[in-house]
């Protein structure tokens, strides 16, 4: 009599269900997010604030200077568009046109969007920003995401106090940079810790590539202002600063104390992209972070062989 064939099925439904259980383990490894595998690294807070860059508001005074002075990542910015032909003259740094009104942003960059490389959007418990956008920030700056996507534009975000505690942590994933504007608090220090210490790190738990600045006036001591910037240095990635045609030499020295020697030549900083945009200023850890997650995928895809031959193998022990 012949012996039953139902070994040989046995042995061979075990491999099927191995070989099954290989195939569903390295779909979840391809399928995974490389972030909830390998968390990406902590941001390393800047060695000295002269490496911070700037965000300077123009005026017709400050062109030669910024032109002499910035360097790649420095910013050239103007508060609305009747001042967009100041950008014209600038030869140095990047350009950007603040915006107070999505709706005004959706209307005039089809004209406008190339000579800018970023655009910003101020959002303020006033009577001058429209009221529907008050009411509904979030939306109102998925208005402005959509617009810097489309034109290929990296998108500021300054709003005031009160935003940026009730919506920033909200609005932080769609935006590039978060500015933080202190300058009514600026001559009192403990209130400005107050107010960005606790905030800087949900913004950017909630956007890790997430640039952010904080915004000064230049008026009053310009000491003063500079130990207030290096007190929060290790938090930011640049400065802004708010200027006047009155306070022009202020300027000058703040950025001079911040940036000794700013006289002359400035060292280039590398800019690089981000991916489906243009002309975006990213933190050196970007890098970084890419070669961490390709080394990742790399020990995952070998890892998940090693498992699928012991699988393998465990199988043949068991037949």
């Amino acid at each position: 009599m012949s012996t039953p064939p139902w070994p040989n099925r046995s042995r061979r439904a075990i491999l099927d269900r191995n070989m099954m259980n290989l195939n569903i383990f390295l779909a979840i490894l391809f399928l995974m997010p490389l972030e909830f595998i390998i968390p990406p690294p902590a941001r390393q807070p800047v060695m000295a604030v002269s490496e911070l860059w700037l965000d300077v508001s123009l005026g017709l005074p400050l062109i030669e200077w910024f032109n002499e002075t910035a360097r790649p990542t420095d910013i050239a910015r103007v508060e609305n568009a009747t001042q967009l032909g100041l950008l014209d003259e600038i030869t140095a740094g990047r350009k950007l046109l603040v915006f107070k009104s999505a709706a005004e942003a959706e209307q005039l960059l089809p004209d406008i969007a190339g000579q800018l490389d970023i655009i910003g959007y101020n959002l303020e418990h006033s009577p001058p920003y429209p009221a529907d956008e008050q009411a509904a920030p979030v939306e109102s700056v998925m208005r402005m995401r959509a617009l810097a996507d489309e034109y290929g534009l990296t998108l500021a975000f300054g709003p005031d106090h009160d935003f940026a505690l009730s919506h920033g942590v909200a609005i932080a994933p769609y935006v590039d940079i978060f500015v933080l504007q202190v300058q009514r608090a600026q001559t009192d220090p403990e209130e400005v810790y107050e107010f960005v210490r606790p905030l800087i790190p949900q913004l950017r738990e909630a956007n890790p590539d997430l640039l952010v600045t904080v915004q000064v006036r230049t008026e009053g001591d310009v000491m003063a202002l500079a130990d207030l910037i290096n007190s929060l240095k290790d938090d930011l990635d640049g400065v802004s600063i708010l200027t006047s045609p009155n306070t022009v030499p202020v300027a000058e020295a703040l950025v001079e104390e911040l940036r000794p020697g700013t006289a002359e030549s400035s060292p280039s900083v590398a800019i690089t992209a981000v991916p489906g945009e243009t002309n975006s200023i990213l933190p050196p850890q970007t890098d970084q972070r890419d070669a961490i997650r390709n080394g990742g995928l790399l020990i995952l895809l070998v890892g998940g062989g090693i498992v699928g031959l012991l699988i393998f193998f465990r199988s043949r022990r068991e037949t």
